[in-house]
């Protein structure tokens, strides 16, 4: 086994523990939840620096060796702890209690847990312990809470239920137990991930729920890293073929969510339907089964991501300095008040839905080509989802910022620094990527090229070459 020169990932996942536990008991939780969030980006960093420079080998933690570091896990740790960084930094007042902040960085160090975890047991303690502080009502009561709750706990035993299934047999192509293991995998991944037909309890949360650590769960994606763990093993056939049904579901959520989405005038619920479409193209890219499709899923991982955090972080901020955001009847006009937030607003949203000069039109266009190679009609069925999508959005810009200013409006301050440097971060990190996107395509391909290889599909595509 190879070792990390420094335990950086139980430092980073430390200390946002640590944080956690000073915010519920300080004077100062923000400043706490900041540093204790700079701390595991540094560390991660240096983590994912080392990875990279190895290259498809894993680095384990020399004080933990059930955590390391690998080129499917690396990238996304430090980037998790970035959006923590900037969600504990954007939220505004009313949101940045004692008990809220403590409970986003527990979602944040069990993410990591779940991320870094070198076996499957670890990440379902880290899928587990990101429930808690829901459960626990860190955030507050709120209506649907049992009923997000039940989802979360559900999926919770599906995955530790497959896991348990897993220690009990040998997993080869007669082995109907085997079978059994990798559905309740992909039961926990759609009811976790909110895929369709169980996407309701995701949109009930975005609706009535905390916004932000609602998003901040979301934004974990640890549907797609389950997903993407089963395939570095060895599958059963059949087991791949039941990742391809994973795939249709995922794009019947696509098409479903953003076809629903046309009739929605909430913001929450517009936006929430946007970021289930959009998220669901990352397991559609993952199961194309080629190393170009699920490059290009990786890529948008990383791109929902940084989009949706944007989005969701404007849309409640904007809830604070104006109480119609909720059901508005009407435009409410905005961005004549806050032009800055407007055009934040935008730029994200368009980088979400694929606009080309962002990061987001290159991985849709790496993933439509890996799904056109395989399956002709899905790459067909994505630009569709996507062009629907793209009038949501507009649909939900147009709602917040255009328009005329309702008269009972006087004043709304623009983005205030503290939420106009994390949000700045976003839109470079989307456009910067777009424009020279060689840099991050190479973070993901490793990564790619080897859940090619696991699904057995690696020899046959180098022996085409």
């Amino acid at each position: 086994m190879h070792y990390l020169s420094f335990p950086f990932l139980s430092i980073g996942i430390a200390s946002l523990v640590v944080g956690a536990f000073i915010s519920l008991r300080g004077n100062n939780p923000r400043q706490t939840a900041i540093l204790s969030t700079v701390i595991s980006l540094l560390c991660f960093l240096l983590a994912t620096r080392e990875v990279g420079a190895v290259g498809h080998g894993r680095l384990f933690d020399p004080w933990l060796s059930w955590f390391d570091a690998d080129g499917l896990d690396a990238v996304p740790m430090a980037f998790f702890a970035a959006l923590t960084a900037i969600f504990v930094t954007l939220a505004p007042k009313r949101d940045a209690d004692g008990n809220a902040l403590a409970g986003m960085l527990i979602i944040s160090a069990a993410t990591q847990i779940a991320y870094a975890g070198s076996n499957l047991a670890v990440l379902a303690t880290g899928w587990w312990l990101t429930s808690l502080p829901f459960m626990l009502g860190m955030f507050g009561k709120y209506p649907g809470q049992k009923y997000a709750n039940g989802f979360l706990i559900g999926s919770c035993v599906a995955l530790t239920a497959a896991i348990t299934v897993l220690h009990t047999t040998q997993i080869d192509d007669l082995s109907h137990t085997s079978m059994l293991a990798f559905g309740l995998i992909i039961l926990a991944v759609i009811m976790r991930k909110g895929v369709f037909p169980l996407h309701g309890w995701m949109v009930s949360a975005f609706e009535n729920g905390p916004l932000l650590p609602t998003a901040l769960l979301f934004n974990g994606h640890l549907g797609a890293l389950l997903i993407a763990r089963s395939e570095t093993t060895a599958l059963p056939q059949t087991a791949k073929h039941a990742l391809d049904i994973l795939g249709l579901v995922a794009l019947a959520t696509t098409l479903i969510t953003s076809v629903r989405a046309l009739v929605e005038k909430k913001p929450r619920r517009l936006l929430a339907y946007l970021c289930l479409s959009q998220a669901s193209f990352i397991l559609v890219g993952l199961a194309t089964a080629n190393a170009e499709g699920i490059t290009g899923a990786l890529v948008h991982w990383l791109v929902v991501s940084t989009a949706s955090a944007g989005l969701i972080c404007i849309v409640r901020v904007l809830e604070v300095r104006l109480s119609v955001i909720d059901d508005p009847s009407g435009h409410l006009g905005l961005a004549t008040k806050a032009p800055r937030l407007a055009t934040f607003f935008l730029v994200c949203g368009l980088a979400l839905i694929g606009l080309p000069g962002t990061l987001g039109y290159c991985a849709e266009d790496l993933l439509f080509h890996g799904a056109l190679e395989n399956h002709p009609w899905v790459g067909l069925c994505l630009p569709v989802a996507t062009a629907f999508n793209a009038i949501n959005l507009m649909r939900l810009f147009s709602i917040l910022f255009l328009g005329v200013l309702p008269k009972h409006v006087i004043d709304i301050p623009d983005a205030l620094p503290r939420e106009r440097w994390p949000l700045a971060a976003c839109v470079v990190f989307l456009i910067f990527g777009g424009l020279m996107p060689s840099k991050i395509i190479h973070w993901r391909e490793d990564a790619a090229h080897e859940l090619e290889t696991g699904l057995g599909l690696g020899e046959k595509e180098h022996s085409k070459h």
